[in-house]
């Protein structure tokens, strides 16, 4: 029996260095959309333990009607947002998605409930399913 509980162990072990190199996002959360609009943002940090950079070039989710990476940047009392159709993830790096920089917008926001899941995808194919909380408006920051 202690055979097969360590055989066990060292198998689930294996298995987790399988996906080591797979980005981790943490912090993942949406904004509840402002009363009566139909657009939102939401917010997160990517981690890349990998060797090699990694390019996320959109997002997707069954709840809204399209989703776009944007920046924003301050020109005095200016305030821009920009589309970005990629965004690095350098290796062994951390990125934000946080307010006043890089975040998604969502756009044809109807119900997003207590959360909402979202597809990060990468320039190599992988789509990276993530559950983000949805938060009240002011808790985003």
């Amino acid at each position: 029996m202690f055979l097969r509980i360590a055989a066990l162990i060292a198998l689930l072990a294996l298995a987790g260095c399988a996906d080591g190199d797979a980005l981790a996002v943490s912090e993942a959360r949406v904004r509840a959309p402002i009363p009566g609009q139909d657009k939102t943002v939401g917010y997160f940090t990517v981690h890349n333990p990998s060797d090699e950079a990694v390019t996320l070039t959109g997002a997707e989710s069954a709840a809204v009607r399209a989703i776009e990476m944007h920046t924003t940047s301050r020109d005095g009392d200016v305030v821009r947002m920009r589309r970005l159709d990629e965004v690095v993830v350098p290796a062994g790096d951390t990125v934000r998605f946080e307010p006043g920089g890089r975040h998604l917008m969502l756009f044809g926001v109807a119900e997003l409930g207590e959360s909402v899941e979202i597809t990060l995808t990468t320039a190599d194919g992988q789509r990276i399913p993530v559950r983000f909380e949805t938060v009240p408006l002011g808790a985003d920051r």
